[in-house]
C-alpha cells in the first residue's frame, strides 16, 4: 500500500521526576505510546513478550491495544525522570500505523539522541505547530525502524465485497470484518464510508436485499423463507428493510412479478 496521507491525532504528553523505584503497574491503551527514561530505568514487557530494560534514556513503543507491564527504576541520586508521548497515528485516512507497520518495541541506541530532541519538542509546547511538527518527526523516526506488515490492504475494500457475497447468509459482525481486512473496527468503518459510502451494517443489509430479490422471482420459497436463507431471523424486520429498499413489501413483489407474467 502506497502511504499518500498521515495524520496525527489525539496528542497527549506528561512526565515524570521522582522516587518511583519498584512502582509497577498494566495497562493497556487506545493510543501509540512513546515513552522515554529520561533518567533511571523501565522495565517492560509487551503482551506476551519477555520484558526488558530500557536503559538510561532509551524508550519503549507499544503499540495500541497492546498490554504493558511496567516497573520503574530509579537512577543515581535515587529519582526517576521519564517522559512519554500518546498519539493516534493514521494512514490514508483510514488504518492505524500499527495496523500497517510493525514497530519497533525499543528505539536504538543510535538513535536516541534524535529521539530525546523529538520528545522534548513535543513536551515543551512551544506552540501548536510545532508540537505537531515534532510529532510528524517521530513518527519519522519510528517508521525508519519499522517493518511493513505483509497485508494487501490495497485489495481490502474488493476482498470485504467479496467476503459479504460469500457469508451474507451467516450472523457477520462489524468484528468478523476487521479481523477479516486485517484493521481495527474504527478502521473499518472509515473503510465502508470512503468506499461504499455507507456503515458495514447498511452494506450486509443491502447485499442480503438483493439476494432476497432474486430468490423472491424464482418463486420457489415464502417470504419467510427467503428471509431466512438471506440472513433474517425476523421476518417482519426483513419485510420492513425490503420495503424500504424496493418501495414494496416482499409479498407485494412477488404479487408484482406474478402480474408481470400474466
Amino acid at each position: 500500500m502506497e502511504i499518500t496521507t498521515i495524520e496525527i491525532r489525539n496528542i497527549t504528553a506528561h512526565g515524570l521526576c521522582s522516587d518511583v523505584e519498584g512502582m509497577h503497574h498494566r495497562k493497556t491503551l487506545p493510543v501509540l505510546s512513546v515513552v522515554q527514561s529520561v533518567h533511571g530505568s523501565y522495565e517492560i514487557g509487551l503482551d506476551e513478550e519477555t520484558p526488558f530494560f530500557t536503559g538510561e534514556g532509551g524508550a519503549f513503543v507499544a503499540p495500541a491495544g497492546v498490554r504493558q507491564d511496567i516497573v520503574h527504576h530509579n537512577g543515581d541520586g535515587g529519582y526517576m525522570q521519564a517522559r512519554w508521548v500518546f498519539m493516534n497515528v493514521v494512514l490514508n485516512g483510514m488504518f492505524a500505523l500499527e495496523e500497517v507497520y510493525e514497530l519497533p518495541r525499543r528505539i536504538s541506541p543510535a538513535r536516541e539522541a534524535l529521539l530525546s530532541r523529538w520528545m522534548e519538542a513535543i513536551s515543551s509546547g512551544v506552540s501548536v505547530c510545532a508540537r505537531y511538527a515534532a510529532c510528524y518527526e517521530l513518527t519519522e523516526l519510528l517508521l525508519s525502524e519499522a517493518k511493513k506488515k505483509p497485508c494487501a490492504f490495497e485489495d481490502t475494500p474488493a476482498h470485504l465485497r467479496r467476503f459479504v457475497d460469500e457469508h451474507f447468509a451467516e450472523p457477520i459482525t462489524a468484528e468478523t470484518l476487521a479481523e477479516t481486512a486485517i484493521c481495527s473496527v474504527a478502521s473499518l468503518y472509515r473503510l465502508f464510508q470512503n468506499h461504499f459510502h455507507t456503515s458495514p451494517h447498511n452494506y450486509i443489509n443491502s447485499v442480503r436485499l438483493g439476494k432476497a430479490a432474486v430468490l423472491l422471482e424464482e418463486r420457489v420459497d415464502s417470504v419467510a423463507a427467503v428471509g431466512a436463507k438471506v440472513g433474517f431471523e425476523d421476518p417482519a424486520y426483513f419485510s420492513r428493510l425490503f420495503k424500504k429498499q424496493y418501495g414494496l413489501s416482499p409479498a407485494q413483489y412477488m404479487q408484482m412479478l406474478e402480474a408481470r407474467r400474466m
